[in-house]
């Protein structure tokens, strides 16, 4: 079934000197938006390792400060969501109220679980706003450079990378790591940066698993994953080859077989995503959910070896120690779920905020049909990721996952096919075009 693209919001109505149908592109606004995406996803790729060089060399950081780095590039992109369509207020509102009544149902405040939905609330907005399908080639393309380079300096170079960024002494003065957890050492990589077991991905590099700017190998994998899809389906896209192949090697430098077996699986599924419609993408997480948690119930399994099959063990493990009101989101657990985030999402958001959420995803409106092939590579990453981690939360790679999915959603690819030397708008001025200070047709 080839899915439909849907209507666009509803608006408010065009500004006073303003078009109903479109507006002048490349206005001061259309700049200022241009330049807060690219703060806001280059921010948030880079300023762990920013503030991991200011722990070292400059000055002491706390947990405080990442929250306001995060708080900072989550204003900019939702600076840059601004609109007069109503979607972005009203998803906002919705999901901020609907937390609110966990929040008193549960009798304590979680702000991490906002935060972690915030981050694609705004940074998919963002994208839907901007539509320069350029701006989003060139920032997948400077994200990738800059995480490839970082990465081999790190490889290479370890020692000196280390007199600049101690990672470890970064995670342990935010607080995320103690020194039981780092068996006594203040100075190193990240605790998963040398596996002790052989590598999976071309074991001739050795146990030493790249984390770039990320500061931990986990996120560089996913990472490249998600900088391979866009390049897998912007078939257009200058340095594309380059781009896919850059990816490739951030996921073996990290030794991140998630990533790795992802990449396959999306490009595999290419000549399929318009056989699957959405209802069959609605059900996939919560079949799996079902799946796994009656696993665990007939196995009674405690968890299983840091692998994909181990994972599943865990999640399986996890979901049949929670009772129905943790399940229905109005009471929280001890459990440790950031291995899950299958169960990591249920304890945050309850059964009925996972439903949401993914519904609103899998559900997402498009402009063009065409965006349905790179909406399908993210539902890939996103259920097979719930399986072994709640990293896909994580603004570092978060960023720029949400505002290229958004971007993808809302330019005009016909429009844009047709006429490829248009303006850096991807879209003629008359085009159909939203903003703060217009309405869509």
């Amino acid at each position: 079934m080839k899915p439909s693209s849907a209507h666009p919001a509803a608006d408010i109505g065009p500004a006073p000197g303003h078009s109903a149908v479109g507006r002048v592109p490349g206005t001061a606004f259309d700049t200022l938006r241009r330049q807060l995406a690219t703060i806001a996803v280059l921010g948030g790729l880079t300023f762990n390792a920013f503030l991991c060089f200011l722990n070292t060399n400059v000055m002491g950081i706390r947990e405080s400060h990442v929250m306001l780095f995060e708080m900072a590039l989550i204003g900019c992109a939702y600076l840059a969501a601004l609109s007069r369509r109503i979607d972005l207020y009203l998803v906002s509102a919705f999901f901020l109220s609907y937390m609110l009544l966990l929040f008193a149902l549960r009798g304590e405040i979680d702000l991490k679980a906002v935060r972690d939905v915030l981050i694609p609330i705004g940074f998919y907005f963002m994208g839907t706003q901007v539509r320069d399908i350029r701006l989003a080639d060139r920032l997948v393309t400077t994200s990738i450079a800059i995480v490839l380079v970082f990465g081999l300096f790190e490889y290479f170079l370890t020692e000196l990378y280390l007199d600049f960024f101690n990672v470890l002494g970064y995670f342990i003065a935010r607080g995320s790591l103690t020194l039981e957890d780092t068996f006594g050492a203040t100075r190193g990589l990240f605790i998963s940066g040398l596996r002790p077991e052989p590598r999976t991905l071309l074991s001739f590099l050795g146990q030493h698993r790249v984390s770039s700017v990320f500061l931990e190998p986990v996120s560089a994998g996913n990472f490249g994953a998600i900088v391979f899809a866009w390049a897998l389906y912007r078939t257009d896209m200058r340095y594309r080859f380059v781009v896919m192949a850059a990816a490739i090697a951030t996921v073996v430098l990290a030794d991140a077989r998630f990533g790795f077996y992802t990449c396959i699986l999306m490009t595999l599924m290419l000549p399929f995503y318009r056989l699957v419609a959405k209802p069959v993408w609605m059900v996939l997480p919560f079949l799996l959910l079902a799946l796994i948690a009656v696993y665990g119930l007939a196995t009674g399994t405690d968890g299983g070896a840091n692998d994909i099959a181990g994972r599943f063990k865990v999640t399986a493990a996890i979901l049949t120690r929670l009772d129905l009101p943790v399940v229905l989101g109005i009471a929280t657990t001890d459990e440790f779920t950031a291995d899950s985030g299958l169960a990591y999402t249920l304890t945050k958001f309850g059964l009925f905020g996972f439903v949401a959420l993914w519904a609103a995803l899998v559900f997402a409106p498009f402009k063009d049909a065409k965006a349905w092939s790179f909406h399908s590579m993210v539902l890939i990453y996103l259920l097979l990721l719930m399986i072994i981690s709640n990293s896909f939360f994580s603004i570092k790679t978060a960023a720029l996952l949400w505002f290229v999915l958004g971007t993808a959603h809302w330019v005009d690819w016909s429009k844009r096919t047709a006429r490829p030397a248009a303006s850096i708008d991807p879209e003629p001025a008359s085009a159909s075009r939203s903003g703060p200070l217009e309405r869509r047709a």
